[in-house]
């Protein structure tokens, strides 16, 4: 009799063990993550969140898991369900709900000397008349110094002009205002890798990508410097989940992502790294015939 309690028991016993999901496992990292911090802000939350969504997703053996991130919607709801799992396990280290920074930051100006300005500056703009409207432009910040979308021009002109050093000085200052702001992150970016700088030009694409995990621009454009410092393994990896993104947006800059893929497949095969090419190719679900 004692023995078959013993059974019945432990039967009981492993039939309520559940394996944990991925957002589980996910959520497990990031709390650890935010223990280590004496005060959660939101930035920090982002940052344990989706840095132990990677390296979960990256490690996990089901090839399930790295395939249900293969969509714009895969990614955002695998987001909103490690969050949530995140938030329930460790309830005392969630932020308060953020509010819609780019309708803050990307609004007009409430100063209306500021908006008269920056409405003529992109009358020039408009007209390739870039250095009217850099002039414009510094009337603008003059009288709002914080106006996000204002640098954010400013830099664009300066691009524009070839004068590069003071388009990252905007892009900067544009920045410390507003970290997560993707149209200064995106072209920061380009402008390190036009003066050939693409270490520092893969670090403000990681940013982006850091910061908005669903935006195939951050992937696309780490993926294509790794590529220009001849990082063939990590170009890919980037690349790959750039083109499965604008796949299924259906964009136009699908075609974009497909010629740098074959500019790699071409550079690997000739340095007889075919296999490699395909077992990455593998990796994010992608068959190569």
């Amino acid at each position: 009799m004692k023995k078959n309690l013993l059974l019945f028991v432990t039967f009981i016993s492993f039939s309520t063990i559940k394996a944990q999901t991925i957002e589980e496992k996910i959520a497990l990292k990031a709390c650890d993550c935010l223990q280590k911090s004496s005060g959660v802000t939101e930035t920090i939350f982002r940052d344990c969140l989706t840095n132990s969504m990677s390296e979960t997703i990256l490690t996990d053996k089901d090839p399930k898991v790295r395939e249900s991130i293969n969509t714009v919607d895969g990614i955002k709801s695998m987001i909103l369900k490690a969050t949530e799992a995140v938030i329930k396990k460790c309830p005392q280290l969630a932020p308060e709900r953020p509010e819609d920074k780019t309708a803050v930051f990307y609004a007009d100006s409430k100063n209306k000397k500021a908006q008269n300005y920056y409405t003529s500056a992109k009358d020039f703009m408009r007209n390739k008349n870039y250095k009217q409207a850099i002039e414009s432009l510094l009337l603008s910040l003059n009288e709002d110094p914080n106006f996000v979308i204002a640098l954010d021009d400013i830099a664009v002109c300066y691009r524009q002009l070839d004068d590069y050093d003071n388009a990252i000085k905007y892009y900067k200052k544009s920045l410390a205002i507003y970290p997560e702001g993707n149209l200064a992150l995106m072209n920061i970016g380009v402008v390190y890798s036009l003066k050939s700088d693409f270490k520092t030009a893969i670090e403000y694409y990681e940013k982006l990508i850091k910061f908005e995990p669903e935006n195939a621009e951050g992937y696309f454009g780490a993926g294509k410097n790794y590529f220009l410092l001849n990082n063939d393994e990590m170009a890919l990896d980037n690349i790959f989940l750039a083109h499965i993104i604008y796949t299924n947006e259906n964009s136009e800059y699908t075609k974009d992502s497909e010629q740098l893929l074959g500019a790699i497949y071409q550079k690997m095969k000739s340095e007889n790294k075919e296999d490699l090419f395909k077992k990455i190719a593998a990796k994010n679900n992608i068959k190569i015939e």
